[in-house]
């Protein structure tokens, strides 16, 4: 969680670094060997065919996953730019709290002497209160849009590594879009909860997913 101590809560959680470095997992590229040399006849012809096939479906695979790639490298901008007008939200913040303090105190000092005085520091308060509960309305603005982005982030994750509906609303599984080659992605089913992870919870903390994270999650396959 970042330290946002003066706006008392943590509106755009995210850690930019890992969501980047999920993002170069999912550029990962799995090779597929070639058929051992000298290996002849009917069976070697049938493997190389196999293999062949093998080949397609982790090419249609890298593209999927390169286009998620694309989408967690501009999520990533996205959580820094945010976090970056928090920390200016939360530096005001800051420094209205301090200067409510020390006009608190001086309304306090002023109510000995009445008159002018003590109108004048209670104008003084209530226009800094006012601007401290801006400040703070403006930071919940943002937290909000800040996970409805990281929403509409994970449809479309969950989107591209579903490939989408049938007619009949059926998701198609990850054996069947990818086939043959589910087993060379068999890492990918962890980078689901990593990638649900980084888009709704806050840096180096765990838990579990939820909303539009955790049926991405499901789509993907959690195994």
């Amino acid at each position: 969680m970042g330290d946002y101590r003066g706006l008392g809560f943590d509106p755009v959680p995210g850690d930019p670094g890992a969501i980047a470095a999920a993002s170069e997992r999912c550029r990962h590229l799995v090779e597929v060997p070639a058929p051992p040399a000298g290996w002849e006849g009917a069976a070697a012809d049938a493997f190389a065919a196999r293999l062949a096939g093998l080949r397609d479906d982790l090419e249609t695979a890298r593209r999927t996953l390169g286009t998620a790639a694309d989408v967690l490298d501009e999520w990533a901008g996205t959580v820094l730019s945010n976090q970056r007008r928090a920390e200016e939200l939360d530096r005001r913040a800051r420094a209205l709290r301090s200067a409510i303090e020390d006009a608190d105190n001086d309304v306090v000092l002023a109510s000995f002497r009445g008159g002018p005085d003590h109108v004048a520091a209670s104008a003084r308060l209530d226009g800094l209160r006012r601007e401290l509960d801006g400040v703070l309305a403006a930071a919940r603005d943002l937290e909000t849009d800040h996970r409805s982005a990281a929403r509409r982030v994970a449809d479309r994750l969950r989107h591209l590594l579903t490939g989408g509906t049938d007619a009949a609303g059926h998701v198609p599984s990850r054996d069947e879009l990818f086939g043959g080659v589910v087993s060379a992605l068999s890492s990918y089913s962890a980078l689901g909860s990593d990638l649900a992870g980084l888009l709704f919870t806050a840096p180096r903390t765990s838990g579990t997913a939820s909303g539009g994270a955790a049926a991405f999650v499901s789509a993907l396959g959690d195994r």
